[in-house]
């Protein structure tokens, strides 16, 4: 592809931010990194300036278009300290920090971007980042994905900055703001070609909020993991294990955290009509974009007509999806003819320490989607009565077990800073 994206800068220095560096290393005239000081971000920092590369390896022969060693011509210590002119930003961090990352890049380093590419974006990322940039009397178009492409973690043992690639999703989604139908996104055209070669297919939707929907964890976590069941343990210093797919009592999924699911699904579907977006077969999503069961477990038809049935029929095939999904269905049994043990996915642990609660990524990034959800539907006069219960919980939990509120307030000023942006957009 003749195509150049320019000056390149990443914001972020996850294991997704490499990957997908090396994707779009071919077409950057310059590329830079940037992440925001921390302790993890230093010795990364310090490696990518004596040395100036990264390595991505393909944990399996399929995935080897995807690996390689990436060269970064530039890191910065911090976001304040980025300098420099830039074409395409590319925001590899998570979603709940956009806010955060663009209020704290230079404002000088931010005139000539011709383009933002949010690699997993929020609800409404699309018009935060065009309402952040109508501030500045800017336009750039906004390339939005609906996922990461990729399962992808740093390297152990290994010298450097290194990550490993284990496996790529089979279908994402994008939406590009200025789509022409004569040469399209380059960026989208890029990474679209190298991912077709691993066999994930993406999918471009004409409306933002379609994309951003169909983000799997939005409706799957706050179900299982805001529960009095899954908090408690999170909490708990008993040393008793339990696993984030398992049936209760091993894990939350039951009768009740499916029907949460289901609900979550329609309030989200609610809120993308509300915007021209197009709702999405939920079973179909769970089945052909993520991990498959076998037709003799659901058959074809009843993922085709899933939308068409009743709130119980379709309660009652998404549990038997989680059922059938606690063992990898497609592995090779053992000589004990045990298949892989799929939902054997311990909880992480969180704390009080300092007066303060400390949540893991989940349910943490969870509860900072549902009170933006909240946030953006109150905004717009929406009621999404399943949202607003599993926050209830949560608040409620944290009261009964007597536990610093902190974070409510702390969700609610983020919620708030977002939404001054998508406020910004031109045409909410």
């Amino acid at each position: 592809m003749a195509a150049s994206l320019g000056r390149v800068l990443i914001a972020g220095a996850g294991p997704a931010a490499f990957q997908t560096a090396r994707i779009i290393k071919n077409q950057c005239e310059q590329l830079g990194i940037v992440n925001r000081s921390s302790k993890r971000w230093q010795p990364m920092f310090e490696c990518l300036n004596s040395e100036g590369t990264a390595n991505v390896i393909a944990a399996k022969s399929s995935l080897e278009p995807l690996a390689g060693q990436v060269k970064l011509d530039v890191a910065f210590a911090d976001l304040p300290s980025t300098d420099g002119q830039w074409d395409t930003l590319v925001l590899a961090t998570p979603s709940h920090a956009y806010s955060d990352v663009l209020a704290a890049l230079p404002k000088s380093c931010l005139g000539s971007v011709k383009q933002v590419v949010l690699i997993s974006s929020l609800f409404g990322g699309h018009k935060l980042v065009k309402g952040f940039f109508a501030e500045l009397d800017l336009a750039p178009n906004v390339l939005v994905f609906s996922n990461y492409f990729a399962a992808t973690k740093f390297s152990v043992g290994e010298a450097g900055v290194s990550v490993t690639t284990k496996a790529a999703k089979k279908r994402i989604y994008a939406y590009s703001s200025t789509y022409s139908s004569q040469s399209g996104c380059v960026v989208l055209n890029l990474l679209a070609q190298t991912l077709a070669e691993v066999g994930v297919e993406v999918v471009e939707l004409d409306n933002g909020y379609s994309v951003e929907g169909r983000n799997i964890t939005s409706y799957v976590h706050p179900a299982f993991f805001i529960t009095p069941f899954s908090l408690n343990h999170i909490l708990s210093d008993s040393g008793d294990i339990k696993y984030m797919y398992k049936l209760f009592p091993e894990g939350p999924v039951t009768t009740e955290t499916i029907h949460t699911l289901v609900e979550l699904w329609r309030d989200i579907s609610t809120l993308t009509q509300h915007f021209d977006g197009t709702p999405f077969n939920l079973l179909q999503f769970l089945n052909d974009d993520n991990y498959p069961v076998h037709p003799e477990t659901i058959r074809r038809d009843q993922i085709d007509q899933f939308m068409s049935l009743s709130a119980i029929e379709q309660e009652y095939l998404i549990y038997v999806r989680y059922s059938a999904i606690l063992i990898d269905p497609f592995s090779t049994p053992d000589a004990n003819g045990r298949y892989f043990d799929f939902s054997a996915v311990p909880y992480a642990k969180g704390k009080v320490e300092n007066g303060k609660l400390h949540l893991p990524r989940v349910p943490k990034e969870d509860l900072q989607t549902l009170y933006w959800f909240k946030a953006l539907a109150d905004e717009q006069g929406i009621e999404l009565p399943t949202v607003n219960r599993v926050l209830g919980i949560f608040e409620s939990w944290l009261s009964e077990h007597d536990l610093p509120n902190h974070l409510i307030e702390e969700f609610h000023t983020q919620a708030s800073n977002c939404l001054h942006w998508v406020r910004r957009s031109t045409d909410l």
